[in-house]
């Protein structure tokens, strides 16, 4: 019962962007491509800016609608990321917790985390760039464990109780895709988001003048049956504005690597330790914007298309340098 209530909000989704699609071919593309043929003719079909208008309207309207619907199924269906356990080394790591850290490297950033005292330069960089596992468990410095998978997590990883597996990366879980949003689907969510909000603002800007003629329409003429197709609009309205500030955040996050869970449990934190290790571990994430926005999106010719071939999500360093 439970995980069929799950997906009742992913077919809110699909239901909203059927209906959506449903009026702008009814009240838009359609009886545009009619007035092409009742008043120019087929025989001048090519030759109007008002056809080639028409045909431009109808391209851009299916291409963000495909789009929108193929990053949502990815969004939705793609595994967010999970501890990887395929190898004898990944075994190692994260089951029994082998990390091959310098006793010297591992008491360094034992006391880093766990003093409010001294400044993170390039030297503490370096450290945690290299190291495995950098993130720690309280301010004394002991390795994260999730008793729920019985598995040493990696850096950025939570257990979603929700989806009751780790995440790698993780950022939330979307009851809206009923998934958890990570590492390895993070970009498919971002372009869920991106091609929504395409998709409302080309409704918006087209639809105005049909708008405008439902509502005088409906008040003055009292064609109630066009009520719906008027409260569509307006919800795409409401919708377009929202769409757009968690879009923008979600690019901040992205650009300053960070997910929603460090931006409001780590930075924001009123524990001044939470804060410390985030500091520390920040170090080793952050690259500067343009890195930091290819590592979560991909390369940027790629930046707008469905497909994200990362790595393995868990930011391990592959060699130990003494502090």
């Amino acid at each position: 019962m439970g995980r069929c209530m799950a997906f009742l909000q992913p077919t809110y989704v699909l239901v909203f962007t059927g209906l959506c699609y449903t009026t702008f071919l009814l009240f838009e593309i359609l009886p545009r491509i009619e007035s092409i043929h009742t008043f120019l003719g087929p025989e001048l079909w090519g030759y109007s800016s008002y056809e080639r208008d028409v045909l431009a309207t109808t391209f851009f309207f299916h291409l963000f609608m495909v789009m929108f619907l193929i990053s949502f199924r990815l969004a939705a269906t793609r595994s967010p990321g999970r501890i990887p356990l395929d190898s004898s080394k990944d075994l190692s790591r994260w089951r029994d917790g082998n990390f091959n850290i310098l006793k010297e490297t591992e008491t360094t950033i034992q006391r880093i985390v766990s003093s409010l005292e001294g400044t993170l330069g390039e030297k503490v960089r370096l450290l945690v760039q290299n190291m495995v596992v950098v993130e720690r468990k309280k301010k004394y410095g002991y390795h994260r464990f999730c008793s729920f998978c019985t598995l040493y997590k990696p850096d950025r990883t939570h257990h979603c109780r929700i989806c009751s597996q780790c995440t790698l990366r993780m950022d939330h879980h979307c009851p809206w895709l009923a998934n958890c949003v990570g590492y390895a689907n993070y970009k498919f969510f971002i372009l869920t988001l991106f091609y929504a909000l395409s998709l409302c603002t080309f409704m918006l800007v087209q639809m105005g003048p049909t708008w405008s003629k439902i509502l005088h329409a409906i008040s003055n003429h009292h064609k109630l049956h066009l009520l719906p197709v008027s409260s569509l609009y307006v919800a795409v309205l409401l919708l377009t504005p929202m769409l757009l500030v968690f879009l923008c955040f979600h690019i901040y996050l992205t650009a300053n690597s960070m997910t929603t869970i460090e931006y409001r449990e780590k930075k924001n934190s009123s524990d001044p330790y939470v804060q410390r290790r985030f500091q520390v571990a920040h170090l080793k994430f952050d690259k500067g914007y343009l890195a930091n926005l290819r590592d979560s999106l991909g390369p940027f010719h790629l930046l707008l298309i469905p497909v994200f071939n990362g790595e393995n999500g868990t930011y391990s360093g592959s060699t130990q340098k003494k502090l």
